[in-house]
C-alpha cells in the first residue's frame, strides 16, 4: 500500500535545487509587476554601495559579494519573467 505522503527523493538528490521550493520567489513571479521587490533591492544596493565606498576592507568585501548576489538574482528574475511572459503569450 502506498503512503499518502509525498515520496521523498534520496538525500543526494534532495540537495539539488530542483527538489526545493521557493515560495517567495514563486509569489514574486506570479505577480504582474514585482516593483515592490525591485524597490527593496534597489534600496539595499544603495546601502551596500555606501559600505563599498566607505566601509572597512572586510565590510567592503562582504558588501561587494552581496552586491554580486543581488545582481545575479535580478538577472534570474528578469530571465524567469521573460520566460513566464513568453509562455503566457503562447497560450
Amino acid at each position: 500500500m502506498k503512503s499518502a505522503a509525498k515520496a521523498q527523493p534520496p538525500a543526494s538528490v534532495k540537495e539539488d535545487a530542483g527538489w526545493q521550493q521557493f515560495p517567495k520567489f514563486e509569489e514574486i513571479l506570479m505577480s504582474e509587476a514585482p516593483a515592490p521587490v525591485l524597490a527593496k533591492v534597489e534600496k539595499t544596493c544603495r546601502l551596500l554601495n555606501d559600505v563599498i565606498q566607505s566601509g572597512s576592507e572586510a565590510d567592503k568585501a562582504r558588501a561587494q559579494s552581496a552586491m554580486t548576489a543581488y545582481g545575479r538574482s535580478l538577472d534570474l528574475l528578469r530571465l524567469l519573467t521573460q520566460l513566464r511572459d513568453k509562455a503566457a503569450a503562447q497560450k
